[in-house]
């Protein structure tokens, strides 16, 4: 499923937010995390607003487009490839899912800390972070799949991204003290009747291929709860970088962590002889679903550096559209009308939380805490 990174951030913060951005994505490109030196607080403001250069953008706005439309195609691609492998067991799909993460950012890394670059200025916030990855990895990634093989596609990616965006919202209250405004507790109801449409048994058909048997409303409640837990990791991610660990670490982090418990948990479950019966090309599905997801990822840090994270928002809508599309043409998913209304309630929900006004940066009144 989506990174679940790209979330609505609050007006009121929209300054301290723009530099997280920036952060994050220059972790994740140039490799660095930097600390600012400490100076007195009457210059801070000085120090602030010397700053244009730090906020330029190493794309173009046309680029920032391109690449955000890109993230969502190479995630709706990787959501295809995951959608192949629903006779396979959704934890080892995960777990190979999880693994050209650690394989690609692995020697990242590595080249990070011959140059003395630095991966974290702290790390009290790690354990949380490991113990919330591996909500992300079981609850996240195998229940989207298990959504996958009792729901299909087209019913799956929509609930999955509107719960993300609604859990989001609310862990970012909780957690980030981020506010809730009137426009977004309106999106919030859309998506709510959009995921109980979703649920509704005559929305969609478990796929042929499937090795599950679930009913429709199981398969509704694991894409929901896999959108609650990418919401939570989300939430947790963003505070775990703004409290020191850059970018590429704590992808490594969440990657390694699945790759393992993953991994565990099927040998565990079947032994090697489970993995005999999986043909060569469910294995190439299950690398290029990792390998388009990471690479959706990488594409939308830098279209966070180019563009408004509203405007980002509006592009990763699209994948519930290029779901549906993909679902009915390529694996041949009924057309129901409570499918029809629960996508465009899902889609006129995030279409309202990305339509947002432009406001001026300010300088928050009361500083994100952790």
């Amino acid at each position: 499923m989506n990174d679940p990174h790209v979330q609505i951030e609050p007006e009121q913060a929209s300054a301290e937010i723009l530099r997280q951005q920036n952060l994050v994505s220059d972790a994740l490109v140039g490799g660095q995390l930097e600390s600012r030196p400490n100076v007195p607080d009457g210059k801070n403001h000085q120090v602030e607003s010397s700053g244009p250069r730090e906020l330029r953008p190493p794309v173009g706005k046309l680029m920032g487009v391109v690449l955000g439309l890109s993230a969502a195609v190479l995630y709706t691609m990787a959501n295809i490839a995951l959608r192949f492998c629903v006779a396979v067991d959704p934890f080892l799909v995960s777990a190979v899912k999880a693994a050209p993460t650690v394989l690609l950012l692995g020697p990242f890394l590595l080249l990070m800390l011959m140059r003395g670059e630095v991966l974290a200025t702290s790390g009290r916030l790690i354990p949380r972070f490991i113990f919330v990855s591996l909500i992300g990895q079981f609850v996240g990634n195998a229940a989207f799949q298990i959504a996958l093989g009792t729901i299909g596609l087209a019913a799956s990616v929509p609930i999955t991204l509107g719960v993300l965006i609604v859990g989001g919202a609310i862990l970012g209250r909780v957690i980030l003290r981020e506010p809730v405004r009137p426009r977004t507790i309106l999106a919030m109801v859309m998506i709510i009747i959009a995921v109980v449409v979703l649920s509704h048994p005559s929305t969609s058909e478990t796929p042929d291929t499937s090795i599950t048997d679930h009913p429709v409303w199981v398969g509704a409640l694991c894409a929901a709860a896999s959108g609650a837990a990418y919401a939570l990791f989300g939430a947790v991610m963003r505070q775990t970088m703004r409290g020191g660990v850059s970018a590429p670490a704590t992808m490594f982090i969440s990657g390694l962590v699945g790759t393992i418990s993953l991994w565990g948990v099927t040998l565990a479950r079947s032994g090697f002889s489970s993995l005999s019966v999986v043909d060569s090309e469910q294995w190439w599905m299950m690398a290029w679903a990792g390998l388009l997801n990471f690479s959706a990822f990488v594409a939308l840090s830098l279209s966070l550096k180019a563009l408004p994270v509203v405007a980002v928002n509006l592009i990763n809508a699209s994948q519930v559209a290029m779901a549906a599309i993909a679902g009915v043409i390529v694996f041949v998913e009924p057309v129901t009308w409570p499918l029809v209304l629960g996508i465009v309630l899902t889609f006129g929900g995030l279409l309202i939380l990305a339509n947002r006004r432009n406001q001026p940066l300010k300088k928050p009144e009361v500083p994100l805490q952790e």
